[in-house]
């Protein structure tokens, strides 16, 4: 029995849920329920979510012996591969790590009910791409609006070669390809409130036990159904995380000279321009400026860059 004790009492998980300071660990054979450590809590009051779901973490065991009921203790969390974070609300003083070890990151956007916010999902798109993670725009709803309503959303965002999928929680449109871009990696489900992130994920996995709720026909916006983030095996392999809806989203560690190339469309003129540093809002000779006036670029977007340069210049990180 000792021996036992020696061999279990430590193992290295994943977290798969985090909510109010407890959290789930998948060890591989069982779900563990789990507290922290004495030191990782103080830490935790320091700083917002040192651990998240997506860590790798070490848990010591409280029974000598795994099985379902046993309970743990994370006692150290892994370097991270990856991860998403955003500025805490309430000024954006510390950084909010979203989710850690994730691959890919899917946005979902409504066509309506909510109505589609350019702005939020390029704030969505530049904090993605700061931190090197695939993205995906996920366009769900599309029952709710024609083609010719719905294309002209998104063309901005296929003139800059993103990946967009059209998808219909309510038809099943787009759910084909939906899992199958799933298999196999590590994803999170990331957008505003009522967007339909947990439908989605209903239709794509049947048998989860997600909630979800109808938009406010007071505000016209989405409604918060899901209250944590969750990561879910899928059957055909690969786990998907379905997150609060997020109604803005603060920027967090990007400089003024690092925005531009995390729009993917400016890549290919910023060698162009006059000044090295440019940042293409009111120096001469700027190649972004003329690809602009010439509509190469698209103007919404770079009005949107220059929204949130702006926002990086005065400290506003939030939208």
């Amino acid at each position: 029995m000792k021996n036992n004790k020696l061999e279990y009492d430590s193992v290295e998980g994943r977290v798969i849920r985090a909510e109010s300071g407890r959290f789930l660990v998948d060890d591989g054979t069982h779900v563990v329920p789990c507290s922290l450590r004495g030191k990782i809590k103080k830490e935790r009051k320091r700083r917002v979510r040192n651990v998240v779901v997506g860590d790798r973490v070490v848990i010591h065991l409280t029974g000598s012996d795994p099985n379902p009921e046993s309970e743990g203790v994370i006692e150290s969390v892994c370097t991270r591969d990856t991860m998403l974070s955003r500025a805490s609300s309430g000024g954006g003083k510390r950084e909010q790590v979203l989710m850690a070890n994730l691959e890919q990151v899917f946005i979902v956007m409504a066509t309506r009910e909510p109505d589609f916010n350019p702005g939020l999902l390029d704030r969505f798109l530049v904090g993605c791409a700061h931190q090197d993670l695939e993205t995906v725009i996920c366009l769900n709803k599309c029952d709710l609006a024609d083609s010719m309503e719905y294309l002209p959303m998104t063309a901005p965002y296929r003139e800059a070669d993103y990946t967009i999928l059209q998808a219909s929680a309510e038809t099943g449109e787009g759910l084909a390809e939906l899992k199958s871009a799933l298999i196999g990696r590590i994803s999170l489900f990331l957008g505003p409130s009522g967007a339909g992130k947990s439908s989605l994920l209903r239709k794509i996995q049947p048998g989860l036990e997600i909630a979800t709720m109808s938009v406010s026909d007071t505000t016209g916006k989405g409604r918060h159904t899901t209250s944590y983030t969750e990561l879910h095996g899928l059957d055909a392999g690969g786990y998907i995380a379905d997150s609060p809806g997020v109604r803005e989203f603060g920027l967090w560690g990007i400089e003024e000279r690092d925005l531009d190339t995390c729009f993917p469309e400016f890549r290919e003129y910023l060698r162009q321009c006059r000044y090295p540093d440019c940042t293409h809002s009111h120096e001469p000779d700027c190649a972004i400026k003329a690809a602009v006036e010439e509509s190469a670029l698209n103007g919404k977007r770079y009005t949107s860059y220059l929204r949130i340069l702006e926002s990086i210049r005065e400290g506003k990180l939030g939208f």
